[in-house]
């Protein structure tokens, strides 16, 4: 097949998750696969990069693909909304001419609409992916607006994809029963040859002031307005007054980091938490391993629970025993048997995490094997793959009908 997958965020750039591992696993698989990204962070110095090239992939490096950016000024607070209306002669070319037979579509506020109805324009199938609640993921006076088009996006589009069980169940609410056939769910792929459990690199943990009698809990992601974080923060406080040897690795960023350091500053846990930054994607286990429990403190909220944190199967995969917020799309997936521990609130997260510290090696190795095995029944790249690639082909078959 000829693919054009779309999404609004920097494909060189972006930190790797299913944006990168859907595309590059189906040119693996012998699909022409061409990406339309949207250089999000573009400086002036930033234009020189050509805007039609033909790049290797960032997970699979075997993977060859034809990448596309609508142009841009370099300056980013206004590219982003100049890129709704630069974006649509790129689009009406590519999905006229192009000889695409479906297109895999991302994105919502910037490319959606223009995708779709193209799509629908000249004939060419859209299946669109859900990944998240686009006009909750962050606080901003255009969310009714996302809202709006999100609601259009998937409306008309060919059919939906779905990340997570919750996800489905949002769209068919916001949708209505009469879309129900219109949804299809697709797990995202975990790469456990890359996610998977390695000696701790002590070099790396003594860079970052952790010992080697420490002991870690970890986080890893952005850094939302709804992580948890911040009231995990202040209750540490309260278990590092009694047990110094405690720590908590950051290991990402976002909108969210400024406050966290300001807590972390006025509660003097400088020594005890510490911030990593965004670490490339091949690199995530080494620092996933410096942790000895994993966390996911998201607040529970239609956002949240909707979504799927694809960091919480990389903590499982490099085998590190997980706590996560009982989220309905990670709890419909995993449920009761899976070795992942269920919390009410992020409060609730630490204190689970604290206990499982507490747990002998026996208790240990049975919740981590627990974890692996439901990561092998449902989210391998080869499974997960082929039902996708099964999904696009049906899809394709409007095409050629079309035709």
């Amino acid at each position: 097949m000829k693919l054009l997958v779309v999404h609004e965020v920097s494909y060189p750039k972006k930190v790797v998750y299913e944006i990168h591992e859907f595309p590059e696993l189906l040119a693996l698989n012998g699909h022409d696969v061409t990406f339309v990204d949207f250089d999000e962070g573009a400086t002036r110095k930033d234009l020189d990069q050509p805007r039609d090239r033909v790049i290797n992939g960032r997970i699979h490096p075997a993977a060859s693909l034809r990448l596309l950016t609508p142009h841009r000024f370099g300056i980013p607070q206004i590219d982003r909304i100049w890129a709704i209306f630069s974006s649509i002669p790129l689009f009406w070319k590519l999905i006229k001419h192009g000889g695409f037979d479906v297109i895999l579509n991302f994105a919502v506020p910037t490319y959606g609409l223009q995708v779709t109805l193209l799509g629908k324009l000249f004939g060419v199938p859209v299946l669109q992916r859900a990944l998240d609640v686009s006009s909750k993921i962050r606080e901003s006076i255009w969310n009714p607006l996302i809202a709006l088009f999100e609601k259009l996006t998937f409306k008309w589009a060919s059919a939906v994809s779905t990340n997570n069980p919750a996800m489905t169940k949002y769209i068919i609410g916001l949708m209505g029963e009469q879309f129900r056939d219109k949804v299809v769910m697709h797990y995202p792929p975990l790469d456990q040859r890359i996610f998977k459990a390695t000696a701790r690199d002590q070099k790396l943990a003594t860079s970052l002031g952790i010992n080697p009698k420490d002991k870690v809990l970890m986080y890893m992601g952005s850094f939302f307005y709804f992580s948890g974080l911040d009231e995990v923060i202040v209750k540490f406080a309260e278990s590092v007054a009694q047990d110094p040897a405690l720590k908590l690795l950051l290991v990402g960023g976002g909108e969210q980091e400024p406050l966290l350091r300001e807590l972390v500053e006025n509660h003097g846990l400088s020594k005890n938490v510490k911030f990593a930054g965004f670490v490339p994607f091949h690199e995530l286990p080494r620092y996933i391993t410096l942790g000895d429990v994993a966390i996911n403190p998201l607040i529970v909220s239609t956002v949240a629970s909707a979504a799927f944190p694809h960091k919480v199967l990389q903590y499982m995969a490099v085998g590190l025993p997980t706590v996560s917020t009982k989220l309905d799309g990670l709890y419909a997936a995993f449920g009761d048997e899976s070795g992942l521990r269920w919390s009410s609130s992020p409060i609730e997260t630490l204190e689970i995490a604290l206990d499982i510290l507490k747990n002998d090696q026996t208790q240990r190795e049975t919740q981590i094997r627990l974890q692996r095995d439901v990561l092998d029944r449902l989210f391998s790249p080869q499974g997960t793959v082929n039902k996708l690639e099964a999904t696009l082909l049906e899809l394709s078959k409007l095409r050629r009908n079309h035709a």
